[in-house]
């Protein structure tokens, strides 16, 4: 396996707009399949914030992504001071348990070579065993999740579990 950056791999963009809209599109009402891959092209730049990356396997079909973006809750001004966001981690079903959204987590991580952060509504205990501290519990997109970061301690992060 391993990781590219999507502005390199355009013919993927479709593929994981589909994974995310499939994950997350019931959260975005007003939305569209169509919408969501325009957005991902947007979020797939080469060298800078907002990028997305795509674990491939050996044969270089995809297996799952990350990306990184500035804010992943925008209307939310109170949180506008925390950046960057870890946003869309997503690993296909039949290939999850296989260390690729860890992987793929790394990898964002170490490219934004910042503090970062996320929320969750249903992956709290995968990101804690990565490492990543709750920060609070809130309420977005009609959700109950969890705010979490994980801290970057001088050139490293604290990789508890990595």
């Amino acid at each position: 396996m391993r990781i590219e950056n999507a502005a390199d791999y355009p013919e993927f963009i479709a593929t994981i707009a589909r994974w995310h809209w499939d994950e997350w599109g019931h959260a975005d009402p007003a939305g569209s399949l169509e919408a969501w891959i325009a957005a991902l092209q947007e979020r797939a730049h080469p060298t800078c914030v907002p990028m997305t990356f795509v674990a491939l396997d050996a044969r270089g079909a995809p297996l799952g992504s990350v990306t990184i973006v500035k804010h992943d809750m925008p209307d939310r001004a109170d949180l506008r001071h925390l950046t960057p966001w870890i946003a869309g981690t997503f690993v296909l079903g039949s290939e999850r348990r296989k260390g690729i959204g860890t992987t793929l987590l790394r990898h964002a991580v170490t490219s934004a070579s910042a503090t970062c952060f996320l929320y969750t509504s249903s992956a709290r205990r995968f990101y804690q065993r990565l490492g990543w501290t709750a920060v609070r519990n809130d309420s977005y997109e009609g959700e109950s999740v969890t705010i979490m970061t994980l801290r970057i301690n001088g050139d490293s992060a604290d990789r508890r579990g990595w």
